[in-house]
């Protein structure tokens, strides 16, 4: 597990510091085929039907961004401990900013390959000219505890009266939470307009990074994150997606 060691400069400031520690999954890439329940980037989602393919209000087919498969993270008890994520948004150069995104639950699926589809039905060369990023990949998982994020509103809330000036500087730099998680707390590139803070759960940063090619606009990254009581109830009809860029 990757760990936050407090530098002596802020040890006097421990205690409050632990107490925005949460555990994130940070996510690294590979170019690597995936089976269709694994955990992935891109390429084709868990599908047993076509018609299961998720639209747009349009009729359009969605972009579809990545998979989780929730038996592959760990210390997040937020989530189910089985299952299916997928990401979904719409299909346009502006990666669906503006309008209604789509994360959908699978409870239980199944591990019989000969019963799904192994590639997007929809993935023609305008599609993925679309996709933010390059290449779909194969994600691999490690256990991060972190603190909060420097970006976030609420970092400013709970530090700028309590450190010094060089103090809240150190701490800043130290909570640069660039870098693609599950978790944890975003990195926001301009500002926290979705106001994130205790009661909200990250359910997936993407962030800029060159094995699968991930960008979004000009070195910008995207955020989905969901309330925690929505969350608990499985209701992914309250995500609240953003990405921005330089």
């Amino acid at each position: 597990m990757i760990k936050y060691e407090i530098p002596e400069v802020l040890k006097k400031h421990e205690d409050i510091i632990k107490r925005t520690f949460r555990y994130s999954n940070e996510i690294s890439f590979k170019r690597e085929d995936t089976k269709p329940w694994e955990s992935k980037l891109g390429g084709c989602p868990y599908l047993k039907d076509i018609k299961d393919y998720p639209m747009d209000e349009a009729g359009e087919p969605m972009l579809f961004i990545a998979q989780i498969n929730l038996a592959d993270l760990e210390n997040l008890d937020e989530l189910p401990d089985k299952g299916l994520l997928q990401f979904y948004v719409v299909n346009e150069e502006m990666f669906g900013l503006e309008s209604p995104v789509l994360v959908k639950y699978i409870e239980d699926y199944e591990e019989n390959e000969e019963h799904l589809i192994k590639d997007n039905p929809f993935e023609d060369e305008e599609y993925k000219m679309n996709l933010p990023f390059s290449h779909s990949g194969k994600m691999y998982f490690k256990t991060r505890e972190m603190p909060m994020s420097s970006s976030l509103d609420l970092f400013h809330e709970t530090f700028k009266n309590k450190l010094s000036e060089v103090e809240y500087e150190k701490l800043s730099e130290d909570c640069y939470s660039s870098d693609s998680r599950i978790g944890g707390y975003p990195y926001f590139v301009q500002n926290d307009y979705i106001g994130f803070d205790e009661s909200d759960f990250l359910l997936l940063q993407l962030d800029i990074e060159d094995e699968c090619g991930i960008m979004f606009g000009d070195a910008g990254n995207c955020v989905f994150s969901i309330p925690k009581n929505a969350l608990k109830n499985r209701d992914f009809s309250k995500v609240v997606y953003d990405w921005q860029c330089c």
